[in-house]
């Protein structure tokens, strides 16, 4: 095995708009010794025609009926050579050294098989600065630190070495949450490492599953809960009791951070209200039960208006020294 190749696994869906930017960012690393898997689940636009343009010996099209992202990367896992395994999703972007940053960091990192990870610029549907989330410096155990809510650990932000696969498996396929349900399995065995550093670019779309999915109460309840069945055998009765309780009490967060306020008032009789006031998010979500007044989704909205007017100018400069391009159609 080649011990500095690294797979690339971009799942795609009618995504004519986005793919380009998405390909070339991982193309453009400064570690170039790479090969690039884009798994086309189905799509019935011109995402192919687009990736017909790309001219590049270390880009291969797989394509596959519509099954999920889940099917999408485990197919691409399946053919992958690499020593080392990145996903990326095809609205999210790459700065050029995201790789060859988190491949030092996995090399010098006291575990011989770990986890790299990188923290990001969360952006709309245009490529607009929303915010800055915290950047995250969780090394060794992550486990703990999941199971209490925080989700920190998206597939476009990390490096995989490829052991961890042979030893987990594959993702769930047909689960909605099957990234974290992922993390889940691979954090308990295996440590991670953070580079300090923002190296993603984080689309948030107002169109995307997320909100799809919040949008019905009742799935987004069974879908967030089932994570914690998935993995209920891997964990203590502790651990599995905080993943639900800290499962819920996140969903209920979600559902103000969008607007969802009947769904959030129906989740209020399952979540514990004294294990919220942490936090400004969690006092504001605090606020609503007592109240009724969502000042969490007026927050949210503030914070990433504040961006869109006063952060352009900064972020059109980060973009142009790193060389990044969002290229969102």
């Amino acid at each position: 095995m080649n011990d500095s190749l690294v797979s690339v696994i971009i799942p795609v869906y009618q995504g004519e708009h986005i793919i380009l930017g998405a390909v070339r960012s991982a193309l453009n690393q400064t570690h170039a010794d790479l090969e690039v898997f884009v798994v086309d689940d189905g799509s019935s636009d011109g995402t192919l025609a687009v990736l017909e343009t790309i001219d590049d010996p270390r880009l291969h099209v797989l394509r596959q009926s519509n099954a999920g992202t889940a099917a999408a990367r485990n197919a691409a896992l399946r053919r992958a050579r690499g020593r080392y395994i990145a996903f990326l999703d095809s609205d999210d972007r790459w700065f050029p050294d995201k790789i060859a940053t988190e491949l030092r960091v996995l090399r010098e990192a006291p575990a011989p098989v770990a986890i790299a990870y990188s923290s990001y610029y969360a952006v709309d549907d245009q490529g607009r600065l929303l915010h800055l989330p915290p950047r995250k410096t969780v090394s060794g155990n992550a486990l703990e630190v999941l199971l209490d809510g925080e989700d920190f650990l998206m597939p476009s932000l990390c490096l995989f070495d490829r052991r961890i696969f042979d030893h987990i498996g594959l993702f769930s396929v047909g689960r909605y949450h099957e990234d974290h349900e992922f993390i889940l399995r691979a954090s308990r065995t295996y440590p991670v490492f953070a580079t300090g550093k923002r190296l993603v670019v984080y689309r948030q779309s107002t169109s995307g599953k997320c909100r799809s999915i919040l949008a019905d109460f009742e799935r987004a309840r069974s879908e967030e809960l089932s994570v914690a069945g998935d993995v209920a055998a891997l964990l203590t009765p502790e651990q599995q009791a905080r993943l639900q309780r800290n499962a819920r009490r996140s969903l209920y967060c979600r559902f103000l951070m969008y607007g969802f306020n009947r769904h959030a008032r129906r989740m209020l009789a399952e979540v514990d209200l004294g294990e919220l006031r942490s936090g400004k998010k969690g006092w504001l979500a605090w606020l609503f039960a007592k109240s009724g007044i969502n000042l969490l989704s007026t927050a949210r909205s503030a914070v990433q208006t504040s961006y869109r007017i006063f952060g352009q100018r900064s972020w059109g400069r980060t973009l142009s020294r790193s060389g990044v391009e969002l290229l969102y159609g």
